[in-house]
């Protein structure tokens, strides 16, 4: 008999598998043929509840999620999902994109947010990215790509607010509201105020006549641009392997040790922000810190500690001097 079970052939499991979630038949069915056509394996649900019934049965590489169902909110089920099996990648394709909505589905781990209509080649770019992070995820690429655990971020100050609705309210007078002046517009809050707010990205998106969704992947896909509060100052360590070497870590641990913070935090009086980047490319100069936009050669805990006092001392109002 356990030779009888030994004989028997395992069937190879095909990949990838991939789940689309949407309620509009004829929606589902363009995506499933566009997707085939490609060679890859698909099912269909058209509620979330039968989504999470597919997912209970069989293990789904990627979930293509619409937002609006008739039963469950696409969202929660997605939380489901990433909560029971985080190795699965999301896209979100949905008809009623808000910047809100796009930082919500981020936040849950989907690697990309499509407003409809879209086109067959912007849905393959997606999909190939989301299983090249699967991929990622498998072999273990993306546990050793993993750093510090994510910070909260910085909520604005009511000052904040005030000074982003006078900068709205110049926008409004110098802009005529095109597409073309999209980059502009959020250049000029960026710079006025050292960040964009979510709600500000919703008012420029009807400005300017853009899916909310388009301007929040404008806003994110260039370093440029922060969604959060920043420092007055941008601390930027190097963790590339020759500055690793010569002691990067002793400078991380230096900056947290005297002014608090670690990687992707702001210090609590927002005169730093601390980031690390892979490589600089300045290897010879290693280990480098760019502080602002000063690059700062060979340094050391000491020469840190110096630089980063120094600032905050040329910050400090003269009374407290």
């Amino acid at each position: 008999m356990e030779q009888a079970r030994e004989a028997l052939p395992v069937e190879p499991r095909i990949w990838p598998q991939i789940l689309i979630m949407e309620d509009e038949m004829s929606v589902a069915k363009g995506l499933e043929l566009v997707l085939s056509e490609e060679g890859y394996t698909v099912d269909l649900a058209m509620t979330g509840r039968s989504a999470l019934d597919n997912f209970s049965q069989k293990a789904f590489d990627l979930l293509i999620a619409d937002l609006r169902l008739p039963d469950i909110d696409g969202m929660e089920v997605i939380k489901k999902v990433k909560n029971s099996r985080p190795d699965t990648e999301v896209i979100v394709v949905t008809g009623f994109s808000t910047v809100s909505s796009a930082v919500e589905a981020m936040k849950l781990g989907a690697t990309d947010y499509l407003s409809k209509p879209f086109t067959d080649d912007e849905l393959m770019s997606a999909v190939r990215v989301a299983l090249q992070e699967k991929k990622a995820f498998n072999t273990g690429a993306a546990e050793a790509a993993v750093a510090e655990p994510p910070v909260p971020a910085l909520e604005p100050l009511p000052e904040d607010l005030q000074r982003v609705q006078e900068i709205m309210t110049q926008v409004w007078k110098e802009f005529s509201g095109t597409r073309e002046e999209l980059i502009p517009i959020l250049q000029k809050v960026q710079n006025h105020l050292g960040f964009i707010p979510e709600s500000t990205l919703e008012e420029i998106a009807r400005f300017t006549r853009t899916p909310a969704a388009s301007v929040y992947g404008i806003a994110t896909f260039y370093e440029q641009f922060r969604l959060h509060p920043a420092g007055r100052h941008i601390v930027k360590v190097c963790r590339g392997t020759a500055c690793h070497v010569k002691g990067t870590e002793r400078i991380l641990s230096e900056i947290e040790t005297r002014f608090g913070i670690s990687p992707g935090q702001t210090s609590d009086d927002r005169m730093f922000t601390l980031e690390t980047v892979a490589c600089f490319g300045s290897c010879a100069i290693a280990p480098v810190v760019v502080v602002d936009d000063s690059v700062k050669a060979r340094m050391n805990p000491t020469k840190i500690r110096e630089v980063m006092e120094g600032m905050d001392h040329e910050n400090q109002d003269p009374d407290q001097q």
